[in-house]
Parts: structure tokens; C-alpha cells; sequence
């Protein structure tokens, strides 16, 4: 107990990365340990009336993204779990969906607990975690004070004041635009794309094959929103010396990730005109590739509706459209430069 109380003094397990979109995620429906799923209300204010409803809180483990243990915590509507969990015994499986909403603790996508309700619910962030506290608070203050942890104990009641005083958010609904920061992964991170991905286009005369990586990233700028991000792999791999590798023209932040602010080397993809589901792209500009050459190297995910949330309904369409080509119902736009 002693050792386990120390090593939360110091730091809670944190997964690998934020889930985002794709990865696939699991937990115990019968864990060994009581608290570690539990039923709880929700309490919030919405259109001038209190409101409350029963969730199932836990923690998963992050399959996709190479976690070793259940360390994503997950919010699920009573009726919801019935229906998507009710029959399953032992260790059941979903997939982040676009049905999923997220919160987290700041602009990096650090503390990112998800939520599966209905979306008409509009409760804040931290009513999520002021749920959890009030549930397992009680018992774990009197342990910590109990083993002399008192200052860490006190320092619960202070979490839900970290989390943003904001509604939860839905995936990849931010419109990027220059000038936001973008944080980029350092290192190899584990994710439902295949790294690398190799981008295939033609002219009159030849075809290009070229490979990037592909992450989900969050949107500093806008609070920590996800968007989609591909890089040229030499501009990324930790063995080139290229001056437009990344880590010239970005500095790391405290968490060994790169800050980069978007400016005219990059370029993006969208939609509509309206900005709707932009994606970033930073490669070397004298590279041409269509928007949709991008689409159709992440259309292998088997999940329902990612594809769609990421570059839109378009695509969604396009994707199961057999009588017609993806590049007919979208057509041959390139990408365009942020000013």
C-alpha cells in the first residue's frame, strides 16, 4: 500500500499518448477491483434547469497506441453501456468513433478522458471529473492522510479547478489556421495508420511515390482540439539533417514533443470553403499531390465513420461509391498554402 501511495504522490500512469480517432481501446466488464468501474451521476446546469444522468466510469487500456495497462479513463452513458456493453463478459473492445467526445487537462491532450452520451448533454469537462472525485475522493483522502500524504491529499479537491472550463469537444471538428501551434510527436508513437504511409499521385507522364507519417495532433492554439497532420518522412526521422527537418524549424517542449507554428511552408487539405475538416501537410512544396491521394491512404481503417470525420462527408461517400472512382467524386484539387 505504502509503495503504491508513494508512486501516486509522484505521478499517476499516463497512456502513451491521447486516444484519438481509430484506436481501438479495452477493459474489464468484471474487474477484480470494484472501484475500477463504477456507476456515478453527472450533475450540471443546462438551459436554466439542473440536470443529472448515470454514466459507467473506468479506465481502458489504449490497444493501438502500445499501452501495457488500463490507463484512459472513460465516461459512458447508462443506456449506452447497456446497449454497446451489456451482454459482453471479460474483456470487451470498442473503437474511438465519431460518436466519441473527449475532455483533458490542457492544450497538449495530457489528462484526455473520453465520453460516449448523447450529445444533447452539454455538461462541462469538469463535471466528468468532479463525478470521479466525489465517487473514489473520500477513500483515497483518508488512505493518502492515513500514510502522511496530506499535502497530495488536499490537492484532490483542487483537480477539477485544472480542467478547462469548457464543454466536452467532438473529434476533428477545429479549423487550423496560421499561426496556431501544433504539438508533434518526437518519437515513433504507436497509431491505427501505419506509419509511414505512402502517398501515390500521377502526372502525364510518370507516378510519384512518396512516404509520410500521419498523426493525430492537438491544436495548441485552439485549446488542444485534434487535427490530422502529415509530414515528409526524411523531415521527420530522427536520423536526417535536412534544414527543413523538423526540429529546425521547431523547439521541443517540456514533454520532448515539438511545438510547431503553422506559417507559409505548410499546406492543407479541407472539405469546403468553409474550412470544414482541414488537415495539415508540411513536404516539400515542389510535391504535388491531389487532396484525395491523402484520403486514400488512410481509407484501410475498417472503423465506421472515421474516414468521414477526418476529411468529411465527401469522402465518407466517396469511399463507398464502387461504381465510381475516388478521384472522379473528388476531384484533382491540390493542396493550399497557409498565409
Amino acid at each position: 500500500m505504502d509503495a503504491f501511495l508513494s508512486s501516486l504522490a509522484k505521478q499517476a500512469p499516463k497512456s502513451a499518448r491521447p486516444a484519438v480517432l481509430g484506436d481501438v481501446l479495452s477493459f474489464d466488464t468484471h474487474p477484480v477491483i470494484p472501484e475500477d468501474l463504477l456507476e456515478c451521476y453527472v450533475d450540471w446546469e443546462q438551459d436554466f434547469n439542473s440536470r443529472s444522468d448515470k454514466y459507467i466510469a473506468f479506465k481502458a487500456q489504449n490497444v493501438t497506441a502500445g499501452d501495457l495497462k488500463p490507463m484512459v479513463r472513460v465516461f459512458v452513458q447508462s443506456d449506452f453501456y447497456a446497449q454497446r456493453f451489456g451482454d459482453k463478459s471479460g474483456i470487451a473492445t470498442f473503437p474511438v468513433t465519431p460518436e466519441w467526445q473527449y475532455g483533458q487537462l490542457n492544450k497538449t491532450g495530457a489528462g484526455r478522458f473520453l465520453v460516449l452520451h448523447d450529445k444533447a448533454n452539454t455538461p462541462f469537462q469538469s463535471r466528468f471529473v468532479a463525478t470521479l472525485f466525489t465517487q473514489l475522493g473520500s477513500v483515497l483522502h483518508d488512505a493518502l492522510c492515513a500514510r502522511g500524504y496530506v499535502p497530495i491529499a488536499d490537492s484532490l479537491e483542487d483537480i477539477e479547478d485544472e480542467y478547462f472550463g469548457e464543454y466536452l469537444y467532438s473529434f476533428n471538428t477545429v479549423v487550423t489556421q496560421g499561426g496556431d501551434a501544433l504539438i508533434i510527436p518526437s518519437a515513433p508513437i504507436q497509431y491505427w495508420f501505419q506509419n509511414p504511409k505512402t502517398i501515390t499521385w500521377t502526372h502525364p507522364f510518370s507516378t510519384e511515390h512518396e512516404e509520410y507519417y500521419g498523426f493525430m495532433v492537438p491544436n495548441e492554439t485552439q485549446k488542444g482540439q485534434d487535427v490530422m497532420f502529415f509530414i515528409q518522412k526524411e523531415w521527420w526521422d530522427t536520423d536526417n539533417i535536412s534544414e527543413n527537418h523538423i526540429s529546425k524549424i521547431a523547439k521541443k517542449n517540456a514533454n520532448g514533443d515539438y511545438r510547431v507554428v503553422i506559417g507559409p511552408k505548410f499546406q492543407y487539405g479541407q472539405a469546403d470553403k468553409t474550412g470544414k475538416n482541414r488537415w495539415v501537410v508540411y513536404h516539400d512544396e515542389d510535391r504535388k499531390p491531389p487532396q484525395h491521394c491523402f484520403v486514400k491512404s488512410i481509407s484501410e481503417t475498417p472503423i465506421d465513420g472515421v474516414v468521414g470525420a477526418i476529411f468529411g462527408p465527401q469522402a465518407e461517400s466517396a469511399l463507398e461509391d464502387t461504381a465510381r472512382s475516388l478521384e472522379d467524386l473528388l476531384g484533382y484539387d491540390g493542396l493550399d498554402t497557409f498565409t
